[in-house]
């Protein structure tokens, strides 16, 4: 049975770790109080290198020991005064310690997530215009539409990366990978694979609750406006399975519910998400025939989410996207 060719043209338009700081109200355990004589253990090794055998604050560190020598300070002593702090001063070129997880990215920063929006918008209608003033025309036909479509995707998608790297810079560790999981494994092909098959599942039932009812519809156009234009329906093909899945995990799944799940929780993050993803497509069908669009792609939408949450990557998310975007393509040609 063929699949149905709506709505699969999905179409793009924590643990938080603090600076800790070690206080020094008096000497550690096992070691004098101010201006008290040393222990016996401590006398034992001629106290204080280069001073009386009593500590007191402000005295000057020990000598690190001579090769094959005692251990200094002793083992299992603690180091009097304040340990190291992080993290270091700026500007000293240090990253966060090996193993030290991801910090929470606030819930405020999903805020930046209209900045982009309102940006790619408009980004997209500056491409968009240069391109039709370039080939002398006002309005677009079905040769011309899928330049306008690439043009218009590339302004969007400066947005959306722009997007997650700024809120990356300013709340994260300035690593898409730590703070997104903008990451890929071979293992992420099988669970692209499932992601695909139940989001296909997931929408088809949409498909075939609003069948023959005016809310049924379609954003598919896109590429059906391409028969016959070869080039056109290449580029178009790269856009929906290449371009599109990349992106709009990176943002929706990766920076949107990141930041999301520091409110809604991990759960709440994912559906909220869904929710964002699938208004973003809002207006791709005529009429009312959006309805059923918005639907199957806010539960597509969820299927992406619960598949980043539960592997900790985009990369399934992204496999998963593109697959069920290339079947789009190739229902509707």
């Amino acid at each position: 049975m063929p699949l149905p060719t709506s709505p699969y043209g999905s179409l793009p338009l924590p643990v938080l770790w603090y600076p800790v700081l070690v206080p020094a109200p008096g000497p550690a355990p096992g070691w004098p109080a101010f201006g008290q004589p040393a222990p016996e253990w401590l006398a034992s090794t001629g106290g204080w290198p280069g001073g009386p055998s009593s500590w007191a604050p402000g005295a000057p560190s020990p000598a690190q020991p001579a090769p094959g020598g005692p251990l200094w300070p002793r083992p299992a002593q603690p180091w009097p005064g304040p340990g190291p702090v992080w993290p270091p001063a700026a500007g000293d070129g240090q990253g966060p310690p090996a193993g030290a997880p991801a910090p929470v990215i606030p819930a405020k920063a999903a805020w930046w997530g209209l900045l982009g929006a309102a940006v790619g918008f408009v980004l997209a209608t500056i491409l968009e215009g240069v391109a039709l003033a370039a080939t002398g025309q006002s309005s677009v036909n079905s040769s011309d539409s899928a330049l306008l479509t690439v043009l218009g995707e590339v302004g969007l998608w400066t947005a959306m990366v722009g997007t997650a790297v700024l809120v990356s810079r300013r709340y994260g560790t300035r690593s898409l990978r730590r703070d997104f999981g903008l990451s890929f494994r071979p293992a992420d092909l099988g669970w692209g694979m499932l992601a695909m098959v139940t989001g296909l599942v997931a929408s088809s039932i949409v498909v075939a609750a609003f069948a023959h009812t005016r809310f049924a519809g379609s954003n598919a156009q896109i590429v059906t406006g391409q028969k016959g234009h070869e080039v056109g329906l290449v580029a178009i093909a790269v856009v929906v399975a290449v371009g599109a899945p990349f992106f709009e995990e990176l943002f929706f799944r990766g920076f949107l519910r990141t930041a999301l799940q520091a409110r809604l929780g991990g759960h709440g993050a994912v559906w909220a998400q869904a929710g964002l993803f699938a208004l973003a497509h809002l207006g791709e069908a005529g009429g009312l025939g959006n309805v059923s669009v918005v639907c199957a792609l806010f539960l597509f939408g969820a299927v992406l989410g619960y598949t980043a949450k539960l592997t900790g990557r985009l990369g399934a998310g992204m496999v998963a996207h593109g697959m069920f975007n290339l079947i789009a393509v190739i229902a509707v040609i």
